[in-house]
């Protein structure tokens, strides 16, 4: 870590939310780890306009829980502050991946996805290819899983309704077989490389109540196949490999036929579950610092 060989002191700002102003568990042990490396870090509400951001050498951001929520508001807050700092992830990144159209992409370059119907508020109301059958709807604009809502033959008028108010939120709806979403892994990818893998309980997550302010996960022991790792790695393809992201997160599933497809690709807010690894706040807090002294640079 070049930062601290150098003798050199960085103020860091971790970004989190004013309904945790002094971070979650998991921010905590970050803001500890870079402390004990010998940096000046510290808590701070991205909604928090007396914040000076230009005094931080970078802004990560590993609280903000609510961005799905105040969505335009944080994209703001992105572009503004990259004009000021280093922000981890970089902005453009968040700008592109906060909002799950973009997994239309993804299938336009032949890469699996969830089959998923992308109903926009300009659509006209229609009945969606799966109504009668065990699907889920979900806001594209949402975090985890916390928002997303199962319905099943007999179902019908719910799901409608469900449909129609999340449009009615200026939303775009995202319409998917329940098939393919009972059980997935995820791949964690620090500073460019592949970090460690977790199985999820997806069925146990679809619009569980949030725990701590961050959306309720159900992890299982899950190692990748070949075949996962394969298309996680291609799905970080589409971001410069001379600026990867500081966190990436590949969420897949398994198709019918038993293939992995794409769930999504989070590098705005995952939870990394650093509590995987033996010193995952530690390692985390090293990626940030060899980054901050690269800008330096």
């Amino acid at each position: 870590m070049a930062a601290i060989l150098s003798g050199v002191t960085y103020r860091i700002a971790l970004a989190t939310s004013a309904a945790q102003p002094e971070l979650d568990d998991r921010g905590q042990e970050i803001l500890s780890a870079l402390r004990s490396a010998g940096h000046e870090a510290e808590a701070a509400v991205w909604t928090d306009g007396a914040v000076d951001w230009e005094q931080y050498d970078a802004v990560v951001v590993v609280g903000a829980w609510d961005y799905a929520q105040r969505y335009d508001d944080f994209l703001g807050w992105a572009w503004r502050v990259a004009a000021q700092s280093l922000v981890l992830n970089p902005e453009p990144l968040v700008r592109w991946y906060a909002d799950k159209r973009y997994l239309r992409d993804y299938e336009s370059e032949g890469l699996p996805i969830v089959p998923t119907q992308f109903i926009t508020v300009h659509d006209a109301t229609l009945d969606h290819d799966y109504l009668g059958t065990d699907h889920v709807v979900r806001p594209s604009i949402s975090g985890g899983l916390a928002e997303a809502f199962r319905f099943g033959p007999g179902d019908d008028e719910a799901s409608r309704a469900k449909l129609e108010e999340i449009k009615a939120a200026g939303n775009t709806v995202m319409v998917s077989p329940y098939s393919v979403e009972a059980g997935g892994v995820s791949l964690v990818y620090i500073g460019g490389e592949f970090s460690h893998a977790f199985g999820r309980d997806l069925a146990a997550e679809i619009n569980a109540d949030p725990a701590e302010g961050r959306p309720t996960e159900v992890l299982v022991d899950a190692e990748p196949t070949a075949a996962e790792r394969e298309l996680a790695d291609a799905a970080l393809k589409p971001i410069d490999p001379s600026n990867p992201p500081l966190y990436v997160r590949v969420d897949l599933v398994r198709a019918s036929g038993g293939d992995p497809v794409i769930l999504e690709v989070q590098v705005v807010q995952p939870d990394l579950h650093l509590e995987r690894l033996g010193d995952g706040a530690k390692e985390f807090a090293a990626k940030v610092l060899d980054r901050v002294a690269a800008s330096k640079a």
